[in-house]
């Protein structure tokens, strides 16, 4: 039971990376207009609003590698980066019927890179404040 609360608060949490993610598309496709002009199909929202709750409780299951103790940390990071990555690029292809071009590559790969930075950069600072505040209360005592 504790997994799944934990895959459905990652889902909100990826609902909540996707909407602000969702917003600055909406803005730069703006081209100079007004805020205002801006117009969002209800169908592309409820779409992105499950897209990124799906996405957010796959970045909560590619975590799971980092439960491998006998593997070290570098080797957690890069099996899970390369997991996510080949994930995002199946998933963005397959939102542009599977057509390749260098420049979908290029953008997908720096849309990537900014949400694994985002999700884990996140994570892995709380981890150190943690190990921080562990390590203040072992000098206490």
């Amino acid at each position: 039971m504790k997994k799944i609360n934990e895959s459905i608060i990652s889902g909100l949490i990826g609902i909540g990376i996707g909407m602000i993610w969702f917003g600055i598309e909406v803005l730069l496709t703006l081209h100079g207009r007004h805020f205002a002009s801006a117009t969002v199909e209800v169908s592309s929202l409820i779409f992105w609003i499950f897209a990124s709750f799906v996405i957010g409780i796959f970045f909560y299951v590619a975590g799971f590698v980092f439960a491998k103790d006998d593997w070290s940390l570098r080797k957690q990071i890069i099996v899970n980066f390369f997991v996510c990555l080949i994930a995002w690029l199946i998933f963005t292809f397959a939102l542009n019927d599977f057509v390749f071009s260098w420049i979908l590559l290029i953008k997908a790969f720096g849309e990537f890179l900014l949400m694994y930075a985002i999700a884990y950069g996140a994570y892995l600072l709380h981890l150190f404040r943690d190990i921080k505040e562990i390590n203040n209360k072992l000098k206490e005592n």
